[in-house]
């Protein structure tokens, strides 16, 4: 099923290029390509029983159609009457000149839509419409919606979606073997595939829903078992407990470490004093103190004579990391060094290659192919889940075996943990350090929002800095724009100073302000959600967030964090947008209820999905639309069961009933280069 698009009748080099745009560039993945809803137009009303509004399917001929412009409106309207055995009924269309040659009297059509009170009388409002009474893939029948592009629509997606399973369907290899299929009760892939887009009836469609669950979550630990089982092969360098070293480094902090920080430490140095490679997950909220514990494991490998990488992802983090690792470890004999897409290549590659680094901070730029290290032992990566998988791999790459370490500030409910990082150890870190004071969550209606200007104003003149927050860049007259807003709050807050940050400045404009804010220089950061990875301010202790409802809840706790380390009573304030959805509302409870972020994440994660949460983190393998970690876990836990079964007996699915699953998962895996790196 991964040939190309163009082998379907219809679809041309244009055509392929507006499927692309949604991510489909395979028959397989057009198939794939799921719908997010349905509608059932297999009841057909006769026209004299509507008596009310509502949504409705008729079969009926047009008896009249006229068309007109409204020259108040400028609206080209189209009114036919439709009639059948009942009665009659208008229909109504707007700004559709084409129906003026594709519509006539005598025409019978099969009508779907809603029927209103327009101008005194109940009307069809712009419904869809086939021109025959046959058979069709948008009407009398339940009728698949799918996401779209523009100059894609419905009708044609359906069309082509049903071109490939009749002309593709024959061809498609189960790779789920029969045994499994019939342990479980799942559908065979290519009638679960016709049903999941065209089903007979909901009782099939949502057994062609199972057979996907289940299947997503297979695939994803059929991965996570066979590399766990290869990653089980000693690795090629030692690394020797330093306890005296751990005490000394230890020393130097200003603060005990907690009980967690405690526990994650000796987790990580018990994984890389053994004879396999670590792959640990390291999770907790922003300011609970991830780095610090990375930071004495780097050491550790670099006084064992081994290079660290430790990848991060901006430019400005990394120089946080460098300069704050320089100066923790000032005492040791260790080279620490920093690479980003403005250092300096050539002299950093060299030495790096010739084992004179002993520790290399860096963004993206660590995953130059001309980037080689001597004696690799660790990986470190930070904010993990704003790299993709092949990214991650590129770097793992560079070492044999090394140990890997992955933190996270995005807390991620455990059963999602154990679906994605199934192959990981994780250790979690909970508490704040000591002192650290939970933000104060206020919400300010429209109305109030000089209440919420009054706190900034309070806070800054004691010294203290403030962020204001909104979640677009430009867009004309929108009040949400922050290069708009910019402007009025300068005026706002003229007896301080301002500063201004979004996604498109340069790199070195957006270094410049961050350090300011840094250094005290700017009073009142007006930013997008870009800081929402971002440098260290003790002194921010207020956050104003606009636009809400544009935010996600684990998005709005990320952000809550950044003046979690202010050692003053912080205080994150919400101003409300006028007509707030539902929605919305859930989250500002949320938020305002609970500063743990697991159950943050767990709320999110219902309200979003998973895949919304994750982003296209793990490409290939996890999707909004159906695996759902939270609500379908008994299909996580069979899926894991028989994916243990079949990598324990035979772990390389050399068996001729795996061959399919095989070539399923190796094709997967080579789109996102984890093959070569397993």
């Amino acid at each position: 099923m991964d040939v190309s698009l163009r082998y379907l009748e219809g679809i041309g080099p244009q055509k392929e290029k507006l499927f692309w745009k949604l991510g489909i560039r395979s028959i397989r993945g057009l198939l794939y390509y799921f719908p997010f809803k349905y509608q059932d137009r297999r009841r057909i009303a006769k026209i004299g029983s509507i008596g009310k509004e509502g949504y409705y399917a008729v079969r009926a001929e047009i008896i009249s159609i006229s068309s007109r412009t409204n020259f108040v409106t400028r609206k080209h309207i189209h009114e036919a009457v439709l009639q059948d055995s009942s009665g009659r009924i208008k229909a109504v269309w707007f700004n559709q000149p084409y129906l003026n040659n594709y519509l006539h009297k005598g025409d019978k059509l099969f009508i779907f839509g809603p029927v209103r009170f327009y101008r005194g009388s109940l009307r069809f409002i712009v419904p869809e419409f086939d021109k025959d009474y046959g058979e069709s893939l948008s009407s009398g029948r339940i009728v698949p919606f799918y996401r779209l592009t523009k100059n894609v629509s419905q009708r044609m997606l359906r069309r082509i979606i049903s071109l490939a399973l009749e002309k593709y369907q024959s061809r498609i290899d189960d790779f789920l073997p029969f045994y499994l299929r019939k342990s479980v009760g799942l559908l065979s892939l290519p009638l679960a595939l016709k049903m999941i887009h065209f089903p007979s009836d909901f009782s099939i469609l949502e057994r062609a829903r199972e057979r996907f669950i289940f299947e997503e979550f297979f695939l994803m630990q059929i991965l996570v078992y066979q590399r766990k089982a290869m990653w089980r092969q000693p690795k090629p360098h030692h690394i020797s407990a330093n306890s005296k070293l751990i005490g000394e480094l230890k020393a130097r902090l200003s603060f005990n470490l907690t009980v967690s920080q405690e526990k994650a430490l000796e987790d990580i140095v018990n994984d890389m004093v053994s004879i396999y490679p670590m792959r640990r997950l390291l999770q907790g909220e922003v300011g609970s103190g991830k780095t610090v514990v990375a930071f004495i494991a780097m050491a550790l490998a670099a006084l064992s004579s081994l290079q660290v990488a430790f990848m991060v992802p901006t430019e400005i983090l990394a120089w946080q990391h460098f300069n704050n690792l320089k100066a923790f470890l000032s005492h040791l004999p260790i080279r620490v060094e920093i690479l980003t897409s403005s250092s300096r290549h050539h002299s950093i590659l060299a030495r790096s290659r010739s084992g004179k680094i002993d520790i290399l901070v860096g963004t993206h730029a660590l995953l130059n192919e001309k980037l080689q290290f001597k004696h690799l032992g660790l990986v470190v990566i930070d904010e993990q889940h704003r790299f993709g998988v092949a990214q991650k791999v590129l770097l793992f790459r560079k070492a044999q075996r090394p140990d890997i370490l992955i933190m996270s500030a995005t807390p991620i409910p455990r059963s999602l943990a154990l679906t994605i990082y199934g192959d990981l150890d994780i250790s979690l870190i909970k508490e704040l350090p000591p002192g650290r004071k939970i933000p104060q969550v206020l919400i300010f209606k429209e109305e109030e929002r000089n209440k919420a200007y009054e706190i900034v104003q309070r806070e800054v003149k004691k010294g203290r800095q403030a962020y204001m927050i909104y979640p677009l860049i430009e867009e004309d007259g929108l009040e949400q724009a922050v290069i708009f807003v910019y402007e009025k709050l300068k005026k706002a807050f003229s007896s301080f100073r301002l500063g201004l940050l979004h996604g498109k400045l340069k790199a070195e404009k957006k270094y410049k302000v961050l350090s300011d804010f840094q250094k005290g220089e700017i009073d009142i950061l007006v930013s997008t959600s870009v800081v929402e990875v971002g440098i260290d301010v003790p002194q921010a202790s207020v956050m104003v967030v606009e636009g809400v409802d544009k935010f996600g809840l684990s998005q709005l706790h990320q952000l809550r964090g950044r003046i979690s380390r202010s050692i003053f009573q912080p205080f994150f304030i919400i101003i409300e947008p006028l007509n707030l959805r539902e929605e919305g509302r859930k989250r500002l409870r949320i938020i305002s209820k609970t500063a743990d972020g697991f159950k943050i994440a767990e709320e999110d994660m219902k309200l979003r999905g998973p895949g919304d949460l994750f982003g296209n983190m793990q490409t290939g393998f996890l999707s909004p639309s159906f695996a759902d970690p939270l609500k379908d876990i008994e299909y996580l836990r069979k899926a894991r069961y028989y994916a243990y079964q079949i990598v324990k007996k035979d772990k390389a699915l050399a068996l001729s009933q795996h061959r399919f699953l095989r070539e399923r998962i190796r094709s997967d895996l080579e789109k996102c280069l984890l093959w070569q790196a397993s």
